[in-house]
């Protein structure tokens, strides 16, 4: 049973009471039970997660914003800090405003405690600037996650420079006027591809949480940054037998007319049916990346597949393991980031899809690189264990089309 269906299972009754024990004659209580939590908590607890990037790159209502996503007692671990006014000291800056943009969290899993719950995510940073540069408008590199190596955050900014070309449109619209630009001042957004308004930051991993439920909600009690970190390269193991084009070259079929259907008018899947595929997905890269933070990842990635599954030409579960242990790991290590999850009902129990970027980060203090993107879509089906993929197809990345050009007016 995969790390994070053990969490789940409290939720609709599946626990196992252990026995009690006895050492030297005498009985010891049995682990208190996880609490049992509801969809509702479920949602409100990637809710504050989802909350944490625009309150730390904002440095709003100066730094209480933040410090209000914490309990009284609260506490962020690297540079340490507990308590409102210390969690709001740390996230006031000078390289900060209502449009800084930098941490991107993904890949979030939740399990519950008898407390509480505890929570993992995935971090990676971008940064952004004007004239074609990878860095903020002030030239300097985004403010990074707290206790990720950042520069002081209470030391301001330089003044900003000013801006030698425009920025691109954000809508598919025209962008200003540019040096350069065809009749009329607009500029080709297709010509714009390529151009470097942005870049992956040095700081890259993931979070360790603990969460508690307050008179207010959900709440972080403690907050841990874990700096990405490989760990040796995987001893080459007998590899499955996997086609040299696999996942190599094959483009989706043509796209169905969009006809999106609410999950509230769906009766195929329940509540927890959407939160359970959502964790597994969510599991994706913990299993694969670091076996959970133990490093070993075999067990952990096939056991989030059925005994029939396939994937990249691997087919069940062993082949599945030594397609696992392949792949450069660690117990800090981060690298599949995925995001945008839709999931949808089927006959045999579900499908979605999600996309996928594949970030290097750099552990010398340099920029990281983009390794892959693509899209995932998958198949799901419902197991004794819970919801596992059934099948997994990968299709990488690849240039767009540039539309036609309009056809030119008729002459009169």
């Amino acid at each position: 049973m995969a790390k994070w269906k053990i969490g789940l299972a409290a939720t609709i009754g599946v626990g196992v009471v252990m026995p009690l024990l006895t050492l030297h004659g005498q009985s010891r209580p049995a682990p208190a039970k996880p609490m049992a939590l509801t969809d509702l908590d479920y949602i409100e607890i990637k809710q504050l997660v989802a909350r944490y990037p625009f309150a730390v790159d904002t440095g709003n209502n100066n730094g209480y914003d933040y410090a209000d996503l914490f309990s009284a007692d609260g506490e962020f671990i690297r540079p340490y800090s507990k308590g409102r006014e210390q969690l709001a000291a740390l996230a006031r800056g000078g390289r900060l405003g209502p449009s800084n943009v930098v941490h991107y969290i993904t890949n979030h899993v939740i399990e519950p405690t008898p407390e509480g719950a505890i929570g993992r995510e995935y971090l990676f940073e971008l940064t952004f600037g004007q004239a074609g540069r990878g860095q903020n408008g002030d030239g300097q590199r985004g403010q990074a996650a707290p206790g990720a190596g950042a520069p002081n955050p209470a030391m301001p900014a330089p003044a900003a420079p000013a801006p030698t070309a425009p920025a691109p449109a954000l809508d598919g619209a025209a962008a200003p006027p540019a040096r350069g630009a065809g009749q009329g001042g607009t500029v080709n957004q297709w010509d714009m591809i390529g151009r470097r308004n942005g870049e992956l930051a040095r700081t890259g991993g993931h979070y360790e949480d603990v969460y508690v439920k307050t008179t207010d909600g959900w709440r972080f009690k403690r907050r841990d940054f874990i700096p990405s970190k490989r760990g040796a390269n995987p001893t080459p193991l007998a590899p499955p037998r996997i086609p040299a084009d696999a996942d190599k070259g094959v483009e989706p079929g043509p796209l169905p007319p969009a006809q999106f259907i609410a999950p509230t008018r769906q009766s195929a899947l329940t509540a927890l049916d959407y939160i359970e595929i959502g964790q597994l997905v969510a599991s994706y890269g913990h299993a694969l990346d670091s076996g959970y933070g133990q490093g070993e990842n075999g067990e952990p990635y096939a056991s989030l597949y059925t005994p029939d599954a396939e994937f990249a030409g691997a087919s069940g579960h062993d082949q599945l393991m030594a397609l696992a242990r392949a792949q450069p790991r660690g117990p800090a290590y981060v690298r599949h980031y995925l995001t945008n999850h839709v999931i949808e009902p089927a006959a045999d129990g579900a499908r979605g899809k999600q996309y996928l970027v594949v970030f290097d980060i750099n552990e010398k203090g340099e920029p990281g690189s983009i390794y892959l993107g693509g899209h995932y879509e998958d198949t799901y089906a419902k197991t004794r264990d819970g919801w596992r993929f059934k099948t997994r197809r990968l299709f990488p990345a690849r240039p767009a089309t540039p539309p036609a050009p309009a056809p030119a007016p008729a002459g009169r």
